[in-house]
């Protein structure tokens, strides 16, 4: 399927927009929509079905869609929180540092 652009478009599960795996988030993006109204449905089918369907449905939808290619390797399955991040560097380094020694009160 072409999009407005000239570029075909893919079914792939998001990288950015997702609170599991990102297939409503791939589905919203794919089809133009907010992913919120995939991510609603998806609830009320699973309630409606008894949880046990909706629940293999979506792990199949999370097979069989590709991870988004401009995703960072460790985000293909779970959200970008699954990977440990680098601990920012909040050492703080003194320079020009003049040592006086402390008179005791008393």
């Amino acid at each position: 399927m072409a999009s407005r652009h000239g570029q075909s478009r893919r079914l792939t599960r998001s990288a950015t927009d997702r609170r599991l795996s990102g297939v409503c988030g791939g589905l919203g993006a794919y089809f133009g929509v907010k992913p919120v109204i995939f991510r609603l449905g998806f609830v009320v089918f699973t309630l409606v079905t008894q949880i046990v369907p909706g629940l293999i449905i979506y792990l199949l939808m999370t097979l069989a869609m590709p991870a988004d290619p401009q995703a960072p390797a460790w985000s293909n399955f779970f959200g970008p929180g699954a990977a440990p991040k680098a601990a920012p560097n909040k050492r703080k380094e003194l320079h020009d540092v003049e040592e006086h020694d402390i008179e005791p009160k008393g």
